[in-house]
């Protein structure tokens, strides 16, 4: 009978244990939900990056291209922690998911003179900021078409600054509207379709370049095979000092429909 006894108190004992940590995790669940029941995005960010001269987009790259550095202020959370948000391919930007807030603002990574503004005002709803700036390099007169066995492409370069120097000059393609440094679908064959220059040049907006994709190369044969729109994009990277890291400043796209049988 002791042991019977013995038993059911230990029994009991467990239950109650168990009853009692079950009332603890329920409280201490829902008052985690109660610190974590925070308030979804309520504002939308958009805009566009204008050059302050031409009134144009300022196109880059949709990878490793422009982008817009946001910082909460006041915020703990914030503390250290920063919003990036990538510029789209055509020079304008838009986040949907964002919080109404003041924020400090920086460009970073960009193919335009880098800005910084100590305080910007997101309110609740829809906010439209559109920022003028002045472009490393403009690419301007772009005439890209077939000639023959070549894809050809002319143009002229502008200095944003006087102190601007030409690295580089390349076309891409693509099978879509995302013609640039990081969506080149397939490697060109040859080498007439870029051009670097070691040391960099002064940019002279009086010269013309021509840059050309053979279209002979059995490379671009494959590329090119099938009839089809092809998007083509001049773009030029600068050599600036003091600015950070420079991206490659563009054209618009030019399409082509064709296939290298033709």
């Amino acid at each position: 009978m002791f042991y019977i006894k013995k038993i059911y108190v230990m029994i009991k004992f467990i239950r109650n244990s168990f009853l009692s940590l079950s009332v603890v995790y329920v409280f201490s669940a829902c008052e985690m939900f109660k610190i974590d029941n925070y308030e979804g995005p309520d504002a939308t960010v958009r805009g566009s990056i204008i050059d302050k001269d031409t009134k144009e987009l300022v196109e880059t790259d949709m990878v490793n291209g422009s982008f817009l550095r946001f910082k909460q202020l006041g915020d703990e959370w914030a503390v250290g922690g920063f919003l990036d948000r990538v510029v789209m391919q055509n020079g304008e930007y838009q986040d949907k998911m964002f919080f109404a807030g003041v924020y400090s603002l920086e460009f970073l990574n960009c193919n335009f003179y880098p800005h910084k503004y100590d305080t910007i005002q997101v309110k609740k709803g829809d906010n439209v900021f559109d920022w003028e700036v002045t472009p490393y390099i403009r690419v301007k007169n772009v005439n890209i078409r077939q000639e023959g066995t070549e894809i050809v492409a002319t143009f002229n370069l502008q200095a944003g600054k006087p102190e601007v120097r030409l690295s580089n000059i390349s076309m891409f393609y693509s099978t879509d509207i995302y013609a640039g440094e990081g969506f080149t679908r397939f490697p060109l064959g040859g080498t007439s379709f870029k051009q670097s220059f070691s040391p960099a040049v002064v940019i002279d907006p009086a010269v013309t370049y021509r840059l050309a994709i053979d279209l002979t190369n059995q490379t671009n044969k494959t590329n090119f095979k099938y009839k089809r729109d092809y998007y083509f994009r001049v773009g030029a990277i600068a050599s600036v000092s003091g600015v950070g890291t420079v991206r490659r400043n563009y054209a618009p796209c030019t399409i082509i429909n064709f296939n290298v049988s033709q």
